[in-house]
């Protein structure tokens, strides 16, 4: 048998064989995915409501830590929920609430991690449940959920800003006057490994409020020290906003929900879904559990399909 490479092909080039097309690249338009760690008191939750606040007008934060950011409202206006269990499905139900926000903040996302009915919790108990390959077994039965969580905040409709603990030492430094201070210095964020990939901005805070940027998709942030976090959610801001819009968009929610939606709404649903990146924006299942936008079209998908084949059947022996 020929293979794709030795197919014959026509006088004007050759024949596609795969799936995949390329075509020009243009700058998308479309939501920030920002980072903040930092050591106690170095000022990451206010930090991350300044940026918010230059982002969009409408923010909603996720409180992992008893109210805290409440005591913020007075500078920033904002609408809050508070969890005290951190399984990776209650983010993704929080993200789900929160999908007409022009921003969320999550404060802090690190409890999802090591928090009480976190991620590492959930990876313990299943490992308990798997006996001699305990371990191996606890992270590939959290690898989906884990992937799940991370995914819905990627397609968030809005922006995102999340904030880390990082891991504290406490070291000995010289000040002005040349005495020895001891000093709290943050080691290295809670959380899964390779998150900073994924985001458009990363950084860390300093007990000064500075924030020192490790990741920057914006000219000019990158790698330099900051002072007023709101200057910097007004450049990724404008940065965010130029191009094609490619973003997902919490209309695609209301668009699979919708009672009347028929087979034809739904699979050209399921074309600007895929071509927004948007499959994995955390929607509800029919049960009411954490699912992703894209499973809810796949399930009533066939459901339209049957009910428009059904009435379509009762017309005919009407007729």
């Amino acid at each position: 048998m020929a293979t794709a490479i030795e197919a014959p092909a026509p006088a004007g080039g050759p024949v596609q064989h795969t799936p995949f097309r390329f075509e020009a690249a243009a700058k998308e338009a479309r939501p920030v995915r920002a980072v903040l760690d930092g050591p106690p008191g170095s000022g990451r939750t206010l930090a991350a409501l300044r940026m918010a606040a230059e982002l969009g007008e409408n923010i909603a934060v996720v409180d992992t830590e008893r109210g805290k950011s409440r005591q913020y409202a007075d500078q920033i206006p904002f609408r809050v929920t508070e969890l005290d269990s951190f399984h990776p499905n209650n983010l993704s139900l929080a993200l789900y609430a929160a999908s007409e926000h022009d921003v969320v903040v999550i404060d802090c996302y690190s409890a999802f991690w090591s928090g009480p009915a976190g991620h590492l919790e959930q990876v313990d108990a299943a490992a308990q449940r798997g006996g001699s390959n305990g371990s191996t077994f606890g992270w590939r039965e959290m690898r989906p959920l884990e992937r799940q969580m991370l995914d819905a905040i990627m397609c968030f409709p809005g922006h995102v800003i999340a904030t880390l603990r990082d891991k504290v030492e406490v070291v000995l430094r010289t000040d002005a006057q040349g005495r020895q201070v001891p000093t709290r210095v943050g080691l290295r964020p809670e959380q899964q490994g390779g998150l900073e990939y994924e985001v458009d901005f990363a950084a860390s805070m300093l007990p000064t409020h500075e924030l020192v940027v490790a990741k920057s998709s914006v000219p000019g942030l990158a790698n330099e020290v900051l002072d007023d976090a709101a200057a910097v959610g007004k450049a990724l801001r404008a940065w965010s906003e130029e191009g094609i819009p490619r973003g997902p968009r919490a209309e695609f929610l209301h668009r699979a929900y919708d009672p009347e939606a028929t087979y034809a709404s739904l699979s050209a649903l399921v074309d600007e879904v895929q071509h927004c990146r948007a499959a994995g924006m955390a929607a509800i299942d029919h049960k009411g559990a954490a699912t992703t936008l894209a499973d809810v079209i796949s399930f009533r998908l066939p459901l339209a399909r049957k009910r428009e084949q059904e009435a379509a059947k009762a017309n005919a022996q009407g007729a």
